[in-house]
């Protein structure tokens, strides 16, 4: 009786052993809890360098799109500016039979005349055009010498074909062109230049009468002025309406009025 008493014993003990052995194990991972694996520290220079490197790239791709379509955009505005005005001289004619005088990059009221030329008779005392519209392009250079700009003014060239330009309201620069037959309206365009300075094809000297309208160089000086977006978004040249009576005699003036037409 007292081997089988001894063995009852031992059995019961052992149970219990295991269980206080489980319920060690259990403090042991409610005090130690697993802790989440991650990398201490930031970036490697290389994993820098790459993207970098990748913004850089993204970067030459993006801006020189973003700033073309800029110019495209205003060179579409500059071209429903010109229609409008040109819509404008067509009304102001029916009304006057003439077109307005001209109006150069100086004439407007911050300008070196102080005062608007052939736009102000669009606008007063009818109002052809609700408002003057200025050129999304802005200040525009014809010399180098620095403070000489034209405002952000389109100009307005007119006149009579053969005989020459029907000068400011005021009378200056009127040569004969009166009442006008014709005109030309204008942007100096995305290169900020007045490219007809000092050049037989000045708004002021519009339509241009007694040039050699046969000779190639004529024609080919004719054909830079007009801006063409295939050289280039950014490229030389001047945006141009036209409309009245076309000059004859030469086909740098038929050149002129297609390209102007467009």
């Amino acid at each position: 009786m007292g081997e089988e008493a001894v063995g009852r014993e031992q059995s019961a003990v052992i149970p219990l052993m295991e269980q206080e052995t489980e319920v060690q194990q259990c403090r042991v991972l409610v005090r130690r809890p697993m802790m989440p694996s991650y990398r201490k520290g930031g970036f490697t220079l290389i994993e820098l360098l790459i993207v970098v490197a990748i913004i850089a790239i993204l970067a030459a791709i993006a801006v020189p799109n973003f700033l073309e379509a800029q110019v495209r955009a205003k060179v579409s505005r500059v071209k429903s500016d010109l229609r409008t005005i040109a819509t404008a001289e067509e009304a102001y004619r029916v009304d006057w039979d003439s077109y307005t005088h001209i109006n150069t990059g100086s004439d407007c009221p911050e300008g070196a005349r102080g005062q608007w030329g052939g736009l102000r008779e669009l606008t007063s005392p009818v109002a052809y055009l609700t408002s003057i519209p200025r050129d999304p392009f802005g200040f525009s250079y014809y010399t180098t010498t620095p403070g000489f700009t034209h405002r952000a003014v389109y100009e307005i060239g007119t006149g009579i074909p053969g005989v020459g330009s029907a000068g400011r309201p005021w009378g200056e620069n009127y040569a004969g062109g009166m009442p006008s037959e014709s005109y030309e309206v204008e942007s100096d365009g995305p290169d900020h230049w007045d490219d007809t300075i000092g050049t037989p094809f000045s708004t002021g000297r519009f339509p241009w009468p007694g040039i050699a309208a046969n000779d190639p160089t004529i024609i080919a000086r004719i054909l830079a002025l007009c801006y063409d977006p295939t050289n280039g978004t950014v490229s030389v040249g001047e945006i141009y309406r036209v409309g009245g009576r076309r000059p004859t005699g030469g086909t740098a003036y038929d050149v002129f009025w297609t390209n102007g037409s467009r």
